[in-house]
């Protein structure tokens, strides 16, 4: 009859308004009330599976997408708008029917795919508000992105480029293509957020063979930008230092390039912010000292906490060092860098050391060599005995270290020198250019840590 909500919604289905299933209260919640209280007359599943089986929808022959829209009327039927516990249940079968939907391209899923990105957008901080009180619902840690992350690999891995199809350009691929990236950076964020970073890897290694276009420019900027990002951070997990901060400098250099003779829009503002919370660490271990005043426009609080780190490691002091651990341990935990730090910051430390040993000594009196004993007892004054340490930052250095320090930066052509442990000697270039006995750090970890070739088309 005229008026039905049912048969408006289905008229609205059949003339490919997919709109009409938008679960997101805020913007659909009218429909949703009407469709609610028009659904009670059908007590029963079944009932309501046969109701949307006689519409005949796309001639009846999608199945899913049959399923899918009974599972949108359940969830109008039943869902309870006071209680996001009482109706997850509704929810995730509505959002893991709809992706089903999208795995067979046979079928037009075209219409789904910004209907799939808008309650993506919807069901993932959802999903971490569940998780946050996983002890209060029984439930179990991250088990609702867990589950989030398994419907959206489906997706993921159904995504196939056409080979036999000419190259096009971006505007003209499929719609469930063109979410590629997208769907990517989903997954790893989610990845990310529930401490199974080594699920990465194989969305990384899948998406330019999954790639219907060849170049990565062609991908919208705002994707590309969080791709980096997250490899990024992936490389940074991994303690591979040069790729990390190579993407994560072009990452910050694209977004940057954004707001150049205009001022940032507060979203652009906190991504940059996100992106420097890992840059500048990955900075700093690569030889590449941010620039502090740029960065504190952005953030003054991180600019001066790796303000003191950066002076730390340029001045060669593990006291510095160690308060800065003690004053910044359970940030650094909560981000994943207090391990990477306690390992790859010492090395850089020691070579600033006797960088500052070789200048302030050495170099007056014309002497291109310099004993142990002289950079044992430079050490033990780096390291001092500040009150706040803990053993962990004190015990791994002591100044006996100094033999195998100097061959360690030796093997790794961070110090041209020889060392001589029986006389205990290490003798340099006789020269009064420093740069000459201490190779730039960032060119010599590129050389020992080349680049991952895979990721060259990112560049292209």
């Amino acid at each position: 009859m005229e008026g039905d909500p049912l048969k408006q919604f289905f008229n609205g289905i059949s003339n490919g308004d997919v709109s009409l299933l938008n679960i997101i209260l805020e913007q659909n919640g009218t429909l949703i009330a009407r469709l609610q209280l028009a659904l009670q007359k059908y007590d029963s599943d079944r009932n309501l599976e046969a109701l949307v089986e006689k519409q005949k929808l796309h001639g009846g022959s999608w199945t899913r997408f049959n399923i899918f829209i009974a599972s949108f009327l359940k969830l109008c039927r039943d869902i309870n708008p006071w209680s996001l516990w009482e109706s997850s249940d509704l929810i995730f079968t509505y959002y893991q029917d709809l992706t089903n939907c999208l795995l067979n391209d046979s079928f037009p899923v075209d219409n789904l795919v910004t209907l799939f990105q808008t309650t993506t957008e919807y069901i993932v901080p959802l999903s971490r508000q569940l998780d946050e009180n996983y002890l209060a619902l029984g439930t179990r840690q991250h088990q609702f992105l867990a589950h989030v992350s398994s419907i959206i690999t489906k997706l993921f891995n159904s995504i196939k480029p056409r080979f036999e199809e000419p190259t096009v350009s971006f505007q003209n691929l499929p719609r469930k293509q063109q979410i590629l990236l997208y769907t990517a950076n989903r997954l790893n964020n989610i990845y990310m957020r529930i401490d199974s970073s080594s699920s990465c890897a194989n969305i990384f290694k899948n998406v330019k063979p999954k790639s219907a276009i060849q170049q990565f420019s062609q991908f919208p900027l705002r994707e590309r930008v969080e791709y980096r990002y997250l490899l990024g951070r992936y490389y940074l997990l991994n303690h591979r230092v040069s790729n990390a901060f190579h993407q994560l400098n072009s990452a910050f250099g694209m977004l940057v390039s954004t707001c150049r003779d205009k001022e940032c829009p507060p979203a652009v503002q906190r991504n940059l912010q996100r992106i420097l919370k890992y840059l500048l660490p990955a900075g700093i271990l690569f030889g590449k000292m941010p620039s502090i005043p740029f960065c504190a426009q952005l953030s003054h609080e991180l600019a001066s906490s790796y303000q003191q780190l950066a002076t730390a490691v340029q001045t060669g002091c593990f006291a510095r060092f160690h308060i800065w651990l003690n004053q910044n341990e359970t940030v650094l935990r909560q981000q994943n860098l207090l391990i990477l730090l306690l390992e790859k910051t010492p090395l850089l430390i020691y070579r600033n050391l006797v960088r500052r040993v070789i200048i302030d000594f050495c170099f007056p009196q014309n002497l291109n060599k310099i004993s142990y004993t002289i950079l044992e007892h430079a050490l033990g004054m780096s390291l001092s005995d500040p009150p706040l340490s803990k053993p962990i930052y004190t015990a791994i250095n002591v100044p006996e270290d100094i033999p195998n320090v100097l061959e360690t930066l030796v093997n790794l052509t961070l110090l041209k020198a020889n060392c001589f442990p029986l006389s205990k000697q290490c003798v340099f270039p006789k020269t009064q250019n420093i740069n000459d006995i201490f190779p730039e750090v960032n060119r010599r970890l590129v050389a020992l840590y080349p680049l991952n070739a895979e990721d060259a088309w990112l560049d292209d």
